[in-house]
């Protein structure tokens, strides 16, 4: 990881104002590189894009048809959905980041609201959302993403420990939310300039684009 940091901070350095995108599905390492990230650069307004995606009361209503390998599958939208998340606010909110004006962030229970400084040179956004919005929003964009079962170790750790998540509820919900970011999420990795699969102890980078 610290070799990604290296080259983010050296892609900073070009820029005076700077939009980072850090996306990737759940438990790729997204928020431990922000939060890396914030470290290093110190001085920096960050944008965690989770209030972007719908409440998942209405998620779980909204039923999805499709196919993997010839088997169909209904299953409730997942956040690896595009239509999932609220991109009209958030590419709204970039907009305003990049043209100087200052804003809070969505007010959500889960995590307070905090003040976007236009004088702050560089801003971190840093989310699932992230990967649905268009390139050209971001100076410096990284994809994070692991194989399936490092995936679910991690959730689970992070889910039923820290979230309070029936594990076997996380379990039996596993592989359609796997099947759903691989059919709707994964594709989208192609439009970042660096992806990297952080599956094993050491990040490993797949693409320079």
């Amino acid at each position: 990881m610290n070799e990604l940091i290296d080259y983010i901070v050296d892609e900073v350095g070009q820029e005076r104002h700077t939009i980072i995108g850090i996306s990737g599905h759940g438990g790729a390492g997204k928020s431990t590189l922000a939060d890396a990230l914030r470290v290093r650069l110190a001085d920096v307004n960050y944008i965690n894009t989770d209030p972007y995606i719908t409440d998942s009361t209405l998620r779980k209503s909204a039923m999805l048809n499709y196919t993997v390998d010839g088997t169909p599958h209904h299953y409730k939208m997942t956040a690896c959905h595009p239509a999932a998340h609220h991109l009209l606010s958030l590419e709204r909110d970039v907009r305003m980041v990049r043209e100087g004006i200052g804003f809070y962030t969505i007010d959500v229970p889960y995590l307070e609201r905090k003040w976007i400084n236009p004088a702050k040179q560089i801003t971190i956004i840093e989310g699932m959302s992230v990967a649905f919005l268009e390139p050209h929003y971001f100076d410096v964009s990284v994809y994070l993403y692991t194989n399936s079962d490092k995936e679910f170790e991690r959730r689970s750790v992070r889910d039923v420990q820290e979230r309070g998540m029936d594990l076997a509820y996380l379990k039996a919900s596993h592989d359609e939310r796997r099947l759903q970011y691989e059919l709707f999420m994964h594709p989208h990795r192609e439009k970042f300039q660096v992806v990297v699969n952080t599956s094993g102890d050491e990040w490993v980078k797949d693409v320079t684009l």
